[in-house]
């Protein structure tokens, strides 16, 4: 530290996003958000010396006051089976072991992102999504879309859930919370609404105690007339804020604005804005950077529910299944994709119906999402540019410049394949490379892959691209395929997705392990 210089570097898994010591110092664990994992670094040797197995897209971390538990958030639910509520986990280690001890349930929510424990050691808070996302969208107007709020975790594992939305006037995309070292006050960061709430924490934990187990469970989970009882005020911050952090004298806390280049102090005693500090990021705003503005705000939708963050966390996947109105009622639910690579992909949609982003992002999204006002043209120009700029991470299955390996090589030719095992002619349109050719993986076309379910109104859909196809579990149009080894062993029975029934299991194994380096 004191050469101010890099003095090696650790391999660690896909996408590290947080990273925490112990309190002895001993290890360094590492968020591997892409791989589920946790890595545990020797900071003495600077080696791994352990992973340990996170639930999916390991978030943030924190450890609890005496330094014997390390809780992590995971942004993404658990698989759960089709059209089912999802399931979603805070992953409990114990320092002294350096293993997973618990794993604490959160039914019914996503996107578990900020956390920060209390001083008194009795319980950590977290910020949660309450997805309504098999429900069709005709709740909004009640506020029932997507739901806003924190989790208590509590120590034995229990986790209570309250929102922070209210009527009227919701609290979209809660990023991060930092308790004060009294614990009196949490400051909890809305990314969409551009705004902090500050809880009164006794006065919540009373509000608990002081009800049924029955209310606990299913009444302060969804009642949007709570927050009032313990949220004291809503302090305005700058664009997309999103980490909040106290300081040790408990006397301001600092707000971390994404999308503004600056920070924001509060004022503790006072509870409003002290300063802003400007951390000298660019002074043109330039259309890409207006569209990614849209993109993480939610006021675009009505009561300022949600943004185009909420289901596409930083363009990315919430990994869900939703029933969208337009499609019918219970009809049709589709599987959410990923927004990262996708120019040069149209059409969009699973149905393949619209021809562009624009069409996608316009009055379409006005009338079956948002309920209010579409974009103006120059808003949708700017949306259309962000979007398209998203960026595909590199490939952990294939970096750069390297070449196949064996069974990826042998995956290949089985891709391009024109016969079977036993010498039949593959008809041309089930060969996987007719439909998915390079350098984008797909024909833009839609076909029938046998996979309509009753639910479904179509047989035909978008043929999707297949870059980084590994990162965005779950497949085919309505997500019930956890796996891509699930794709061929349970949804292609009849061979029209491909012929694939006459592969032997190392075969498909090495089919894998192709897709994996698109």
């Amino acid at each position: 530290m004191a050469a101010r210089k890099v003095i090696q570097t650790v391999p660690v898994g896909d996408e590290p996003h947080g990273v925490l010591t112990d309190r002895s110092g001993r290890h360094l664990y590492v968020l591997n958000t892409s791989s589920d994992s946790i890595s545990v670094i020797d900071t003495a040797s600077l080696a791994e010396v352990k992973r340990l197995e996170a639930s999916r897209s390991p978030w943030s971390l924190a450890l609890s006051p005496d330094g014997s538990r390390l809780c992590v958030t995971n942004n993404l639910s658990r698989f759960v089976p089709f059209r089912t509520p999802s399931m979603s986990e805070v992953t409990m280690i114990d320092t002294d072991r350096a293993v997973v001890e618990d794993r604490a349930v959160v039914p019914a929510a996503n996107l578990l992102q900020g956390i920060d424990w209390h001083p008194s050691g009795r319980f950590a808070l977290i910020t949660l999504n309450r997805t309504k996302n098999l429900v069709p969208m005709t709740r909004l107007l009640q506020g029932w879309t997507i739901t806003n709020g924190l989790g208590i975790v509590w120590r034995d594992g229990r986790v209570d859930q309250v929102l922070l939305d209210e009527p009227g006037q919701c609290f979209p995309d809660p990023a991060d919370v930092a308790i004060t070292p009294d614990g009196r006050l949490a400051l909890v960061t809305s990314s969409g609404s551009d705004r902090v709430a500050v809880v009164d924490v006794p006065r919540m934990i009373a509000m608990l105690q002081a009800a049924t187990d029955h209310d606990r469970e299913h009444v302060f989970p969804n009642h949007l007339g709570k927050p009032t009882e313990f949220v004291l005020k809503h302090i305005a911050a700058r664009n997309s804020p999103r980490g909040v952090l106290m300081a040790p004298d408990g006397k301001t806390a600092f707000v971390a604005n994404a999308l503004d280049d600056s920070l924001t102090l509060i004022d503790l005693e006072r509870l409003e804005v002290a300063a802003r500090i400007d951390l000298g990021g660019p002074k043109v705003i330039t259309k890409t950077r207006c569209g990614e503005r849209l993109f993480h705000s939610a006021r675009i939708t009505f009561h300022r529910q949600f943004s185009c963050h909420s289901c596409h966390p930083d363009g990315h996947v919430d990994g869900l299944t939703y029933d969208i109105e337009p499609d019918g009622l219970g009809a049709s639910p589709v599987d959410n994709r990923t927004l990262r690579g996708i120019l040069d992909t149209a059409p969009f949609k699973w149905e393949g119906t619209n021809p562009s982003l624009r069409r996608q992002c316009g009055p379409r999204l006005a009338v079956f999402f948002t309920r209010i006002q579409p974009f103006t043209p120059e808003e949708l120009s700017a949306l259309d540019r962000y979007i398209c700029t998203i960026p595909r991470p590199p490939n952990r299955y294939r970096p750069l410049g390297a070449e196949l390996t064996d069974a990826q090589r042998r995956g290949k030719a089985l891709f391009e394949r024109t016969t079977t095992n036993d010498g039949r002619v593959i008809a041309k349109d089930n060969r996987c490379i007719t439909c998915h050719f390079p350098p984008l993986y797909t024909d833009r076309s839609r076909r029938n892959v046998g996979t309509k379910m009753a639910l479904d109104r179509e047989s035909d859909f978008d043929v999707p691209h297949l870059n980084n196809v590994y990162d965005s579990a779950p497949y085919l149009h309505n997500g019930i395929a956890e796996t891509l080894e699930e794709i061929w062993t349970r949804y292609n029975p009849e061979d029209k997705h491909g012929v694939t029934n006459d592969m032997t299991k190392d075969q498909l194994n090495d089919l894998v392990e192709f897709l994996k380096t698109l």
